[in-house]
């Protein structure tokens, strides 16, 4: 099984890599980081009281779960609240994720791919054999976070200062898929590089 780590920026379209390569590659297996983290915060216990443990009652929905709203507003600009944070959802991230892989493993999959946003800046590793990068200019960016997610000014620039600049992720990647144009340009890249993962397993 071929095992890759894919990243971006925000707003750059990792969601849509892992949408094409689902449509393009039967059998792989994507695990989705953000979507892992949305899961644990609205549905673990034990998240939910490590998390009023760190930042009060507040941070807690009545309902239950955690108040990601709230969360987003008291992290993103505070490195040291966003640390915190962030040793209580990482290693559970890793976790599911090497479990993901290791229950790939068994079912015979030909692809395994981890959609991991910090994988520099945190170095996360789990075993995987190349990075996949999804990149965009930083205005693109800008303009789809505020078009898809109604953020002002103040909230894009603390959440794109919190992860690492693309022209250094684009240093650091094996291989990058260009998403400026429009979907068919990202599409015929994907589909360029499924058809290299149906040629190796053969």
């Amino acid at each position: 099984m071929r095992t890759f780590a894919l990243t971006g920026g925000i707003a750059t379209g990792k969601s849509t890599f892992g949408r094409l390569i689902g449509e393009l590659i039967p059998g792989a297996v994507l695990f989705d980081c953000d979507a892992c983290v949305r899961r644990l915060l609205a549905e673990s216990p034990r998240v939910a009281v490590d998390v009023a443990r760190l930042f009060g009652a507040a941070a807690l929905q009545p309902g239950g779960g955690v108040d990601r709203g709230f969360l987003r507003s008291r992290v993103f600009g505070d490195e040291g609240a966003r640390l915190a944070l962030e040793g209580v959802l990482h290693p559970r991230v890793r976790e599911e994720c090497l479990a993901s892989r290791e229950m790939a493993v068994k079912e015979g999959r030909v692809l395994f791919v981890a959609d991991v946003p910090l994988l520099f800046e945190k170095g996360f590793d789990f075993g995987q054999e190349r990075s996949l990068l999804v990149a965009t200019t930083r205005a693109t960016q800008i303009r789809r976070l505020k078009a898809r997610d109604g953020f002002d000014d103040s909230l894009v620039e603390a959440i794109l200062a919190a992860q690492l600049p693309l022209e250094e992720k684009l240093r650091r990647a094996d291989v990058v898929f260009w998403n400026e144009g429009p979907p068919e340009v990202l599409r015929s890249q994907v589909h360029r590089f499924s058809l290299s993962i149906h040629d190796d397993s053969e």
